[in-house]
């Protein structure tokens, strides 16, 4: 299934696991939906499922690192979070037993064709939001008040939460790419959380979610030792790239989160479909 590894395909997946890592935990998506799509460039043999796998532990890593990040600044919204995670959880692990049986060429298509309805929602929605977004009048009340201070206050219709989250979390154990592609855009355009909560929030389900979807691969895969060590180096350096991604978050607004989400998932989708089509 995988070429044997040399010193530097390993310093090339630790390079991508930092560096997507980074712009995973800045943008509170996990980097999963550009990673899958390297993967799928360097591995062209490989299995849907070990693909996944890999992704799935570099997601986890890269999201446990910087939720744990944002829980020491003091930046999450532990209720939205908890709601996020109840629903799901169980559909992540949907999710991943789906992948274990979907071939190649058609995960490609659907991963692709996703990405692309992804992007395309973001930039029209992104594309009427105002630079500055008024908090919402309806909803349970949040009050949080970060380490540095800065008081946070704002209300969640946590009815549009628990109707997004089974989806997110289904996305989430299928594609191997966590469902924060969802779950912020979801946060700051509809619930119109802050943008700094929205994507540490995100972050700590995104863990609860990867974790649960790559217990179902560990369990049908556990003998596959190459799968595993690739996962483990590039989880590696997804690890190190959530704590530059946490240093970065607090610098950027909504329509940067939005734009950069947005951006990747158009240029990957369009070259997972031309690819899958060829």
């Amino acid at each position: 299934m995988f070429p044997d590894l040399t010193v530097a395909q390993a310093l090339a997946l630790a390079s991508l696991g930092v560096s997507i890592g980074a712009l995973g935990a800045t943008v509170g998506v996990g980097g999963g939906f550009l990673l899958v799509p390297a993967l799928l460039l360097m591995f062209p043999d490989a299995e849907p499922s070990a693909i996944t796998s890999i992704s799935l532990t570099a997601v986890f890593m890269n999201a446990g690192s910087a939720s744990f990040g944002f829980r020491l600044h003091r930046r999450q919204d532990l209720r939205t979070a908890g709601i996020l995670i109840a629903l799901g959880l169980p559909a992540a692990v949907l999710g991943a037993v789906a992948n274990r049986i979907t071939g190649r060429d058609f995960f490609e298509l659907i991963f692709g064709l996703t990405l692309i309805a992804g992007s395309a929602y973001l930039i029209w929605r992104g594309a009427s939001q105002r630079a500055s977004v008024p908090t919402s009048t309806r909803g349970r009340e949040r009050r949080i008040v970060d380490r540095a201070g800065v008081v946070y206050q704002y209300r969640v219709v946590e009815k549009v939460t628990m109707a997004v989250a089974p989806g997110a979390g289904f996305i989430a154990g299928f594609f191997g790419i966590g469902g924060g592609i969802i779950n912020v855009p979801m946060m700051i355009l509809l619930l119109k959380i802050p943008s700094v909560i929205a994507v540490a929030t995100s972050q700590l389900a995104l863990t609860t979610s990867a974790g649960a979807a790559l217990a179902v691969h560990l369990i049908a895969s556990f003998d596959q030792s190459e799968q595993w060590i690739r996962a483990a180096i590039v989880g590696s350096g997804a690890l190190v790239g959530g704590q530059i991604g946490v240093r970065l978050a607090a610098h950027v607004g909504s329509h940067f989160v939005l734009l950069a989400i947005a951006v990747g998932l158009m240029i990957v989708g369009l070259r997972q479909v031309v690819v899958a089509l060829d």
